[in-house]
């Protein structure tokens, strides 16, 4: 009767819990795969969108630099300042050498057009804007071209290598996005089973490219939902400038019946690049997913509870008779004398019935073997006995420390603790009441002093022994030397807190070793420098990652004198970006001097083994603690806001931290277009 009890209250569990996850994870798995296909779907149209969207900023940085060339040629130049029409032969050979450029303007300052290499644009320039004009502006119409087009417009300066003696006017590309231009061929095409496509949208709603059409729309061509969702799309890009092969990035949304992945255009602000798709696609994928998934779920269940049941059937008769013999098991006398009768031994039962008799012989043997274990092993033993109140350690031991277990306990200072500092000392205590308050093994490492007077790292393993009441019996330990190991551990931490460039302290070990200064300041102030190398990415590019290796080490020992043995901290966050901090009252009083002696020591430069003098630049943001913040991560935001205020400016500077700069704006490096 126990038998079949058992059986069938173990098939009724196994039927149970066979056939309920199958309708959880039914009514689970539809909506994860729903939205797990969706995912996959969008990831795919983000990573080909990305994939098409860094062409079109190579198109678009192409006209850029084109335009900024051309800004700073000596007949361009001559031209805007004295409108005797020499860059005529200039712009016309550009514009007929670039497919994509219908016509190249010289516009002044006051928005009139010097000179036009198709002679058609002249008197005021339509579009002209006295508020500032844009790198790329949106599609607009143009009633003297009669089309609608785009235009790249870049400043002219009378001295255009550092961009001083007064702005001239702009150089313009009128740009056609004919369906022949070459951005027209990088946004054309289909892909997600020729449902996606690509196009750009600017600031207005008008799109390149709409419906894979190879043509620009003006916005109430295009669909309603998707020129509604313009400010959206807007919204979720963010501007970027610099290098956009590390600016690429994607947002995903919704309009209407569309799914779109968008995105921002590296130094353009009036176009976003945007991947659309008809999300019907997205449903079929996830129900045709989700019925093979459902499918799979209930074969596999069924599969599961069969072979189970046949199973269980044939476990249950010799488990029962296990169970029996095991029962008679409970008394002293019994573990020693009693046995599993073994009749042929090749079943798994018997075999662990086996194993159990062998078990119990060893049981005699078992206070020898430890006894055993303790003098040949290089591991260190000790044991507490709470009913004798006596304490045992093994021979190797009592060699290495100077222990009396006369009148030792586990925690009474006549022990392990007897070596400690007295720090260590109550820890150890804390760890002993631990144990013995859980009754289980902890472990931990301690430093012991040593006969030899030397102290040693150990690992200390201990675990508490109950009786049958859970009152502690024993206390048995075990302690390893790994005081070569742990230097060694204590070493390589030493050396991952430092760049290994720079060998100045790296971003965490700085922003953690800079939050104990500010807690422990009291009244002093304390001075933070944000110091970044201008130009950095040009000497990279001009000599070449050697040389900016050998910059990086020749900022890195200039500021790294300016704090040694000043109690000061130096680092390094990256790139081309260090960081001090002084602690000194005398240096944080003269921290504007020492900024400028750090421009003047880097300007004087190195010369590099190949006997060439590199005169290095930088910019710097200074930011105090308590006046600014008390906070590191705002002291350092500061100090980076003061430093992004002197590349606005100039560069090759230093700047005070002040609350309006953090209110002036996006820096945009010029260096960067």
């Amino acid at each position: 009767m126990r038998k079949s009890t058992l059986k069938f209250a173990l098939i009724g569990i196994l039927l149970i819990f066979a056939i309920a996850p199958v309708l959880i994870l039914g009514v689970v798995g539809t909506f994860s795969i729903i939205g797990y296909s969706n995912d996959v779907r969008m990831n795919e149209l983000s990573t080909v969108s990305m994939s098409k969207a860094g062409a079109v900023e190579t198109i678009m940085s192409g006209y850029i630099a084109d335009a900024t060339a051309l800004s700073k040629m000596d007949t361009v130049v001559q031209n805007a300042k004295n409108n005797d029409g020499v860059a005529w032969d200039t712009i016309n050979s550009f514009t007929d050498n670039n497919a994509d450029i219908y016509d190249t303007l010289i516009v002044d300052t006051n928005g009139n057009v010097l000179i036009s290499s198709k002679n058609i644009e002249q008197g005021s320039f339509e579009h002209f804007n006295a508020d500032g004009m844009p790198v790329v502006s949106g599609l607009v119409s143009w009633e003297k071209y009669g089309f609608d087009a785009m235009y790249v417009c870049r400043e002219v300066y009378a001295n255009p290598d550092n961009k001083t003696g007064g702005k001239l006017g702009y150089i313009c590309l009128i740009i056609s996005p004919e369906s022949d231009s070459m951005l027209m061929k990088a946004l054309s095409g289909t892909y997600l089973e020729t449902n996606a496509y690509f196009a750009l949208i600017d600031n207005n709603g008008n799109m390149l490219n709409y419906d894979n059409n190879g043509s620009a729309k003006k916005s109430g061509e295009v669909d309603a939902a998707l020129t509604a969702e313009k400010d959206n799309i807007f919204n979720l890009t963010q501007n970027v400038s610099g290098d956009s092969s590390s600016n690429l990035s994607s947002v995903t949304g919704r309009a209407g019946k569309y799914a779109y992945s968008c995105g921002a255009i590296t130094n353009v602000t009036n176009w976003r690049w945007v991947g659309i798709v008809d999300a019907s696609i997205f449903t079929a994928f996830a129900f045709k997913t989700n019925m093979i998934g459902w499918i799979a779920i209930v074969v596999m269940a069924v599969l599961a509870a069969v072979i189970a049941m046949v199973v269980i059937g044939r476990f249950i008769g010799g488990m029962q008779q296990m169970l029996n013999t095991m029962s008679n098991i409970n008394t002293e006398e019994g573990i020693s004398g009693l046995r599993f009768n073994i009749k042929k031994g090749k079943s798994e039962l018997e075999m662990i019935q086996a194993s159990f008799n062998d078990f119990l012989d060893e049981v005699y043997i078992n206070g020898e073997r430890y006894r055993t274990i303790a003098e040949l092993s290089d591991n260190m033993l000790f044991e507490w006995d709470f009913h004798k109140e006596t304490m045992y350690v093994s021979d190797n031991t009592l060699a290495k420390f100077d222990l009396n277990t006369q009148g030792a306990t586990l925690s009474n200072g006549k022990f392990l603790d007897s070596l400690m500092t007295p720090d260590d000392a109550e820890k150890y205590k804390r760890d002993i009441n631990t144990l013995l308050k859980n009754q289980s093994g902890y472990s931990a490492e301690y430093q012991l002093k040593a006969k030899s007077g030397a102290t040693v790292w150990v690992s200390f393993r201990a675990t508490c022994i109950t009786d049958r009441l859970g009152e502690p019996l024993r206390v048995i330990g075990v302690m390893t030397d790994i005081d070569n190991e742990k230097k060694m551990e204590l070493q390589l931490s030493e050396r991952a807190s430092y760049d290994f460039l720079s060998q100045l302290y790296n971003r965490s070990t700085f922003i953690r070793m800079l939050s104990s200064e500010l807690d422990r300041r009291g009244p002093k102030k304390i001075g933070v420098m944000f110091i970044d190398v201008d130009d950095f990415k040009f000497i990279n590019d001009r000599y070449g990652h050697t040389v900016g290796d050998e910059v990086i080490r020749f900022v890195a020992d200039t500021i790294r004198k300016k704090v040694d043995e000043k109690g000061g901290l130096a680092g390094r966050f990256g790139g081309d970006e260090f960081v001090l901090c002084y602690t000194d009252q005398a240096d944080v009083a003269n921290l504007e001097q020492i900024a400028m002696d750090i421009i003047d020591e880097l300007y004087l430069g190195y010369t590099t083994a190949e006997g060439m003098l590199i005169n290095v630049r930088a910019s710097i943001g200074i930011s105090y603690c308590p006046d600014h913040t008390e906070d590191v991560n705002e002291l350092l935001s500061f100090s980076d806001t003061a430093m992004y205020f002197v590349k606005k400016n100039g560069k090759t500077n230093y700047h005070v931290y002040v609350p309006e700069d953090s209110a002036s704006g996006e820096y945009i490096d010029p260096e960067g277009f």
